[in-house]
């Protein structure tokens, strides 16, 4: 189906920004892949109320304190100048002037690929209670997601009136941008949050087999406690080298971009709008169409430059992006051919005509042992780093 085709079957549907449950305009994209550049193109206009991360973890805990503190310029985003990320969310906050109405902090990192037939009712009251809030005041809700990509076939069964677009960006460049992050600006965010979707979601059938094929060495689980998982993660990447650290960056981007491309979302290839004409125009067009918005979509990239020198051997990525498109080989059965080539495109880049390896085993999970001794560790860290605020507090407790 082409993009255009998916603009004019949800505005037949009934894509309106009047429409109480449905009428919306989803982006689903992974950290470090222009989806909050593509959201911000929107933001500015009247007609539009443009939510920022919607699962985000700090929502549960969101005050006005914390909304005027959380902008581009709080940290080294590369986003340029704008208004504080939360700022839609100002007049939704509970009565006890603590957490976003209806948001539970599940949302974040669990259920991370449900199924489309799951039953959420939680999580579908929340989000429609965004779009009905928006509809109140006569705008297009906008929803950018950071944590949606697994789930994207549930959001289109359950928000069918709604148009769905999947950013795909080069897992290389967008790992790139995760690990400057961490060197040039201390900010383990984007190179930790993956591992925490795959502690909590490693039994989830198609992650599991992307993890086997990467052959991903696993932190083990040691309960439901997001906290305690975020902070055994950690303890456990800083004991990896950088080319494991990729190899589970690598399956979890497969996975949750095979996932979000299972349904009939509109692809937008993040490299290719900067490069192609053509598609950049139907992108344009086909989201124009929904919005009803002129839209000029040359992205930037400020972000990602200037960027360490890479620390991972070179061979060993190679390997691992083979061992990538073997586990996409398997998985043809869910995607049209054309899904199939973009991600196959975007892996093949990187290749380098290495073999993979020879077959999937299980992930490679440490014992619980290993971490006896790291109690201390984990206490400490929890108390001063929780992942709710890593990505913009950090500085300001290092230097304050």
């Amino acid at each position: 189906m082409t993009v255009l085709r998916v603009a004019e079957r949800a505005l037949a549907a009934g894509f309106s920004p009047a429409t109480p449950s449905g009428g919306a305009l989803f982006l689903h994209s992974g950290w470090r892949s222009c989806g909050t550049w593509l959201w911000a193109t929107l933001r500015d206009s009247d007609t539009v109320r443009a939510f920022y991360e919607p699962l985000h973890e700090d929502l549960a805990r969101l005050d006005r304190a914390a909304i005027g503190a959380f902008s581009p310029g709080s940290w080294g985003s590369g986003h340029g100048p704008g208004a504080p990320y939360f700022a839609e969310f100002a007049d939704m906050i509970n009565p006890g002037g603590r957490g976003v109405d209806g948001y539970r902090s599940r949302f974040a990192f669990d259920d991370f690929f449900a199924t489309p037939d799951r039953d959420d009712p939680a999580l579908e009251a929340y989000v429609g209670g965004l779009l009905r809030h928006a509809g109140a005041e006569g705008r297009l809700p906008v929803l950018k997601f950071c944590r949606s990509l697994g789930r994207v076939p549930w959001f289109e069964r359950h928000f069918p009136t709604s148009l769905h677009a999947v950013i795909v960006r080069d897992p290389r460049a967008q790992w790139r941008s995760a690990r400057a992050q961490l060197q040039r600006d201390k900010n383990r965010y984007f190179v930790l949050a993956p591992f925490v979707i795959i502690a909590r979601n490693a039994k989830d059938p198609l992650l599991a087999a992307a993890l086997a094929h990467l052959r991903v060495k696993l932190p083990p689980h040691l309960g439901r406690d997001l906290g305690l998982t975020t902070s055994v993660c950690w303890h456990h990447i800083k004991h990896l080298g950088w080319a494991d650290r990729y190899r589970g960056f690598l399956a979890f981007w497969a996975a949750s971009n095979i996932a979000a491309l299972s349904g009939e979302a509109l692809a937008i290839d993040a490299d290719a709008l900067g490069t192609d004409t053509g598609h950049r125009t139907t992108v344009q067009n086909a989201m124009s169409a929904a919005t009803g918005l002129p839209l000029s979509l040359m992205p930037r990239w400020s972000a990602d430059a200037p960027a360490p020198a890479e620390p991972e051997d070179a061979a060993e990525a190679a390997r691992a992006a083979a061992d990538a498109l073997a586990f996409l080989a398997t998985q043809q059965h869910h995607l049209a051919p054309h899904r199939a080539q973009l991600l196959e495109r975007k892996l093949l880049a990187h290749a380098g005509g290495a073999a993979p390896s020879d077959g999937p085993i299980a992930a490679i999970e440490a014992p619980a042992s290993a971490y006896a001794g790291a109690a201390a560790y984990v206490a400490a860290t929890r108390a001063i780093y929780p992942l709710r605020r890593a990505h913009y507090h950090f500085d300001r407790w290092v230097k304050g």
